[in-house]
């Protein structure tokens, strides 16, 4: 894949604001939910969002012209939603429940992010895609 500097940075940046995203809404959350429980909450929102966000760029009317809804589309998903969800933070979320003795828990959260995040992206996708694609 062949990227342009300027391009790196703006993907580095969109990172860095969705990383800053991820944190202050799992701050938000854990007055709710478990940390387990805040980051699967985020992941599948960044999966209904990365989902919707290729529905738009396939159907066509992306606000982006053509020769740059490829860019717009990675800084998107690879920078911003890469930054705002992230296996680590899963993975470490659930070995937390896991020490804890939330065994149940933990099998709860992990079998459902990897079964329900797909799901949301396929909903986020079709949602989009029946917007943007005139149904």
């Amino acid at each position: 894949m062949n990227i342009s500097l300027t391009d790196f940075l703006m993907l580095c940046l969109a990172g860095g604001v969705g990383s800053m995203a991820r944190a202050g809404l799992a701050a938000g959350l854990t007055r709710f939910f478990h940390p387990a429980g805040a980051i699967f909450v985020i992941n599948a929102l960044g999966s209904f969002l990365i989902g919707g966000a290729l529905g738009i760029l396939l159907s066509g009317t992306s606000v982006l012209d053509a020769a740059q809804a490829p860019v717009g589309f990675t800084l998107f998903s690879v920078g911003l939603l890469g930054g705002f969800t992230t296996v680590s933070t899963f993975a470490l979320q659930v070995h937390a429940l896991w020490q804890e003795g939330r065994q149940a828990w933990a099998g709860g959260v992990a079998l459902g992010s990897v079964l329900l995040c797909p799901v949301f992206a396929l909903v986020g996708f079709a949602l989009a895609s029946f917007v943007y694609g005139g149904g």
